[in-house]
């Protein structure tokens, strides 16, 4: 579980919600991505739009680090700067040291490399500025034609990903340098779709989904990780609809999935994220204008990649019409406040340089992670593979 804010920080988010007026709480739930915008761009927007959060893809880390140094004494309120640093940090495009993708953590199966791959994302990851990775993923490859998770979860057995993601969440999380996101519940890898193009399904019954995902989902809850991302990604069997699966909404736009499933039966209390609004999975279902809206009322805290003036402008209108309530808002503006301080974002949005030694450890690291991964695959008449043996790679057909 998540642990207990310490005085200080509890003072520190009670101080600044008391001072935060309703459109400034409503900043906190938006998270616009960097791709469209420049560094004149976003301080014109922080000008308009008290934004609480912010998203980064990949930059060389001085360029980064000088254009967030700007942003961050440019907002009142520290800003959680987010990324993909789901295999190292890589979005630090001259300087993150990358490590196998999780397919290949998941073939080394070593919980001491999984700890070390967190570790050094988060020592990385925090000098340059960022705070908030969006990882682990945390599904389950169940089927091996599913487009996301393939290579990018851990495996199939809930038992081994748990052991796997316990060190990883710890690494990441460890002296408050970077928040974990586990993703992107209530679990992708049951299906052949994409939620990138059309709202996939865990078309799993109720009791089979607790054994599989709802174990896993448990798990880095106990662990604490500080916030989870959920999917767009649709559970028709907890809405009694396993005959009628098409009928079921995302979880991004689905409150019984994110309040009473995730809150309320597994006891998550940090911060929930939705998948990335341009994605087909939620945008088909919902209309422009609606999205983000329902989204919030959905009970996200934290809606990804918006729109930082129009869906503040939507977000406003609907706590005018009464859609969406204020005691809501002000709800998920704590926890992202919470969240903040957890990070102590209140007194250094940054982090020391990484030194030699980190920077040697996490290598070998890294190298140790991707050979151990090296699995051979073979018919029981074939010749077992030894150290040192060549390999002459051919064609793989299916058996």
């Amino acid at each position: 579980m998540l642990t207990p804010l310490a005085d200080s920080q509890r003072r520190w988010v009670g101080t600044i919600l008391a001072g935060m007026s309703l459109d400034q709480c409503l900043g906190q739930l938006l998270c616009p991505e960097d791709r469209k915008y420049s560094l004149d761009d976003w301080l014109e927007i922080l000008r308009k739009v008290p934004v609480g959060n912010v998203f980064f893809g990949r930059k060389n880390g001085a360029e980064l680090e000088s254009m967030l140094r700007a942003m961050q004494a440019a907002s009142p309120v520290p800003l959680l700067v987010a990324g993909d640093l789901e295999h190292g940090a890589t979005p630090l495009a001259d300087e993150g040291i990358e490590f196998p993708w999780p397919m290949a953590a998941g073939a080394a199966a070593d919980p001491d490399l999984l700890y070390g791959m967190g570790r050094a994302t988060a020592l990385q990851g925090r000098h340059r500025g960022f705070h908030w990775t969006f990882a682990p993923v945390a599904d389950l490859n169940l089927n091996f034609q599913n487009p996301v998770t393939n290579t990018r979860a851990l495996g199939d057995c809930p038992e081994k990903v748990i052991s796997l993601l316990k060190p990883l969440i710890r690494g990441l999380q460890e002296d408050s340098l970077l928040a974990g996101c586990a993703k992107h519940f209530p679990g992708d890898g049951v299906d052949d779709r994409d939620q990138h193009l059309c709202t996939s399904v865990n078309s799993l019954p109720v009791q089979q989904w607790w054994e599989l995902y709802g174990k896993v989902w448990k798990a880095v809850i106990d662990q604490g990780v500080m916030s989870i991302m959920a999917g767009h990604i649709s559970f028709p069997a907890y809405e009694g609809l396993i005959d009628n699966p098409e009928e079921a909404m995302p979880a991004t736009l689905n409150r019984p999935l994110q309040v009473d499933l995730l809150r309320n039966e597994l006891g998550f209390e940090g911060v929930l994220v939705s998948d990335a609004a341009p994605m087909i999975g939620i945008c088909s279902r919902s209309t422009p204008d609606q999205q983000v809206v329902q989204n919030i009322a959905s009970g996200s805290d934290v809606y990804l990649f918006a729109d930082p003036v129009k869906d503040f402008e939507r977000l406003q209108a609907a706590v005018k019409s009464g859609t969406l309530s204020e005691a809501q808002v002000r709800q998920s503006a704590r926890r992202v406040l919470e969240l903040k301080a957890r990070l102590n974002l209140h007194i250094d949005p940054f982090g020391p340089r990484t030194n030699n030694q980190q920077l040697g450890q996490a290598r070998a690291t890294a190298r140790t992670m991707a050979e151990k991964a090296v699995t051979a695959l073979r018919k029981p008449q074939l010749p077992k593979l030894t150290a040192g043996d060549k390999v002459l790679a051919g064609e793989l057909k299916a058996v």
